[in-house]
């Protein structure tokens, strides 16, 4: 499916599946588009291709995806620290600002992609969501080039005491409704 986008589309696909946070099976594709116009523009390229539809409507009937269980989302990226290469893994951290604190959320954010980027060697890359479940939410995209990676990584952030003082202003900044969840990268 995801050549297949990729062959419509002309955008890179890249296919996910949940190893933490998400129900077990749980797959997921994302890609990179300008804005919204580019998006339904992708969106309309594929409503247009009679073999994604067949593929779409096969899956169905063969019980491959849950009815209803389609769901996309549309993120905006507002910071990207550390240098992109090639991920086998990503955490994605969501959170919603408290009321009246969305800017020092976005500051606190954007030091804190700066800061485990150059603790921990990774990319983070922090979003808001404009549409999709997270709407009005955070969210930190984290990648890492392998399994040791994603354990290396935890241990460096757990022993590291400006991350933790850090991670202290979340209550103050954020709801408790925080998420986090763990995929890896199957193409």
């Amino acid at each position: 499916m995801a050549e297949l986008v990729e062959q419509t589309t002309g955008h890179a696909v890249s296919v996910w599946g949940s190893v933490y946070g998400m129900p077990l099976g749980t797959v997921s594709w994302t890609t990179q588009v300008t804005g919204f116009v580019d998006a339904a523009a992708q969106s309309q390229k594929l409503a247009e291709n009679p073999e994604w539809l067949a593929r779409v409507s096969k899956a169905g009937e063969q019980g491959l995806f849950i009815p209803g269980s389609w769901e996309d989302g549309l993120a905006r990226v507002i910071h990207a620290a550390g240098d992109a290469g090639p991920m086998m893994y990503a955490s994605t951290t969501m959170g919603t600002p408290a009321p009246g604190m969305a800017m020092q959320a976005l500051e606190w954010g954007t030091q804190m992609a700066d800061h485990v980027a150059s603790a921990t060697g990774n990319q983070v890359t922090l979003c808001t969501s404009n549409y999709g479940t997270a709407t009005g939410s955070m969210i930190f995209f984290m990648g890492f080039d392998s399994a040791e990676s994603v354990d290396a990584t935890q241990e460096t952030l757990m022993s590291d005491s400006t991350y933790m003082e850090a991670m202290g202003k979340t209550a103050e900044l954020f709801l408790p409704d925080g998420q986090r969840t763990l995929t890896q990268r199957l193409n």
